[in-house]
């Protein structure tokens, strides 16, 4: 059985941990042909990989600035609001809010910035004609956990050549830490442009009332989906599937008694998991027909970017949940761009962890909060879009349990 070496080839799983004052943190990676011979690992990963097999782990722990940069004053720095170049989000302008990111090419007269620039740049402060900006990495001070676990070993047949690939980067470049509050912990401005209005702002019920039997996501991502909700939520527990229709993306094997909530009468009629059926559009009427403290679980895979009052659900939630009940939202880069709402749209994918965390910290409900996202792995090989990419969609779920 080949060992992981420099005359191996290896898939690794990373496992990347990290705590905010709000909230804990995962964020999984797959390393596709990791090179120990070339590519590039944190201090101390590599002695700890050689010599492993596929089935077994290493982690190495860093203290804050010890894998990463840490925070330097110097990087906040002021631009006059003159400097910034708003873009266009689905025909509207975006305005700068504070402790949201923005790529930092859209600040112009920064030493070191060009206007192709994607790293992001969070807004401290929008006032007075002039932008505080914060320039560190979004993990910047932070001591974290890597943890690797290998998949796959093999021999390389030569090595003359290709890329360099520095994992830690790939794993926290343009994402993780944006999801967290700054650093004094004040919230982030969310505030919905335009009203929330959406691309297409008709009746909701005419939307959905054609049945879409169809998954949103890959078969991969939906299996790492299902594997967070089984860790969540315990056998035999009953659970409100929100916003449902023709897969839950709960584990088949766990005894649950699953009620589902959606739009659509045949979509639900398809989803053999559901115990129970409840055709309700949320966006018209958030009061759920159930009981208080009726649920163990409430779970809404793929939806939340659907909702003009999430603050609203996340409350009603509370009041179905019992306490110590688990809230779990599950989604990913995929949604009908005309039923999504504005804000949804304007933000980074690993800030719309933020924004559901902000939910669930304004409603005052929940505790034990956490957020995990899972990218980069591969997409099946049967999948109808293996020929446009081989990357499965993105997994992002943030979750809390039911204050007493």
């Amino acid at each position: 059985m080949p060992r992981v070496s420099d005359q191996t080839l290896a898939t690794v799983d990373f496992s990347l941990t990290w705590q905010s004052r709000e909230a804990f943190h995962e964020e999984r990676f797959l390393a596709r042909k990791m090179n120990l011979w070339r590519d590039i690992l944190p201090p101390g990963l590599k002695d700890a990989l050689t010599g492993l097999v596929a089935g077994e782990s290493a982690g190495v722990s860093y203290a804050a600035g010890q894998a990463l940069p840490d925070r330097q004053d110097a990087l906040v720095q002021e631009v006059p609001h003159r400097c910034f170049t708003p873009p266009t989000v689905a025909g509207r302008t975006v305005s700068p809010r504070d402790g949201r990111h923005y790529p930092r090419g859209l600040f112009g007269s920064l030493p070191g910035i060009f206007p192709q620039d994607a790293r992001p740049a969070r807004v401290l402060d929008a006032r007075d004609g002039r932008f505080v900006l914060d320039l560190n990495h979004p993990l910047a001070g932070r001591p974290f956990r890597l943890d690797a676990t290998v998949l796959n070993v093999a021999e390389k047949k030569s090595d003359t050549g290709g890329r360099l690939s520095d994992w830690l980067e790939e794993i926290c470049c343009f994402g993780p830490g944006m999801q967290a509050r700054r650093a004094d912990f004040a919230p982030t401005d969310f505030t919905p442009p335009d009203g929330e209005a959406r691309l297409d702002n008709e009746d909701d019920a005419r939307f959905y009332a054609r049945p879409r039997l169809i998954g949103h996501v890959d078969a991969q991502a939906s299996a790492i989906l299902t594997q967070q909700y089984a860790s969540r939520i315990p056998r035999g527990a009953r659970v409100l599937d929100l916003m449902s229709s023709v897969q839950s993306h709960l584990p088949l094997d766990a005894d649950l008694d699953v009620t589902g909530l959606g739009m659509n009468m045949e979509e639900l009629a398809a989803n053999p998991l559901l115990s129970a059926r409840v055709v309700q559009d949320l966006n018209r009427d958030g009061v759920m027909p159930f009981a208080d403290a009726g649920f163990d679980a409430v779970v809404c895979s793929l939806s939340v970017e659907y909702l003009l009052d999430p603050a609203g659900i996340v409350r009603e939630c509370a009041r179905v949940l019992r306490p110590g009940g688990q809230l779990l939202f599950g989604f990913s880069n995929r949604w009908f761009p005309t039923k999504a709402t504005p804000l949804w749209l304007d933000l980074h994918e690993f800030e719309r962890m933020g924004l559901v965390l902000e939910y669930l910290l304004a409603s005052g409900d929940y505790a034990d909060l956490w957020t995990f996202s899972a990218r980069n792995w591969w997409r099946p090989v049967d999948d109808p879009h293996i020929r446009q990419t081989w990357t499965s969609d993105p997994v992002y779920v943030v979750g809390g349990i039911r204050k007493s």
